[in-house]
């Protein structure tokens, strides 16, 4: 069922992206991937400040929602940027335009849904393993493949080396920890709000 919902997912980014065009869809690209990645690398860190501040009680929830405003947020800003440089478009000869329109609109679309599996560990599901998925926290998402750890592997291998800062889930724990909160969210009983 997992990979069917991020088959559609798939389906629905790269098509609505395809028809933006070459550079639009280079643009977004780039765009995508910084809004993912300050997305990532600063949810948990203001998560753990909000439960700081009172919020505690909301932690099933916070992480989530913390994570998916901070994208939406750091996409629209980068967006508005970049339309605000670029507002004449590239041009490009047909048949350039039609492959590199389908080529990126697909590489966007894998990598939104690398994202969507990679936020789905974070989410308040009340199931160990949510439309099938994640059975064990080694367990792949997709068929063979898992998106959410190729998008864990990356922002940690960019957090290590290329924005030299402190590395993103340093410890690899991040599939342990989320799975492990599944399964206390999962019990009987147990509410959304702590």
């Amino acid at each position: 069922m997992m990979f069917l919902f991020l088959l559609l997912i798939f389906a629905a980014a790269t098509a609505g992206i395809w028809f933006q065009g070459l550079w639009g869809a280079t643009v977004t690209l780039v765009n995508l991937l910084l809004a993912m990645m300050i997305a990532t690398c600063f949810f948990e860190p203001i998560c753990t400040m909000l439960e700081g501040v009172g919020l505690a009680s909301f932690t099933f929830l916070l992480d989530f929602l913390v994570l998916w405003l901070l994208f939406a947020i750091a996409f629209g800003i980068l967006r508005a940027v970049t339309d605000a440089l670029s507002r004449l478009r590239v041009a490009f000869d047909m048949p350039v335009e039609m492959a590199g329109r389908s080529v990126l609109a697909a590489i966007c679309g894998w990598i939104i849904v690398c994202f969507v599996a990679f936020s789905l560990q974070t989410a308040p599901l009340n199931s160990e393993s949510p439309l099938g998925a994640w059975s064990s926290p080694m367990a792949p998402t997709m068929l063979v493949v898992s998106p959410d750890r190729l998008w864990l592997g990356f922002v940690y291998s960019r957090s290590r080396q290329a924005l030299a800062g402190t590395p993103f889930d340093p410890n690899t724990e991040f599939p342990l920890k989320y799975h492990q909160r599944r399964v206390e969210f999962s019990q009987p009983g147990t509410q959304l709000r702590r």
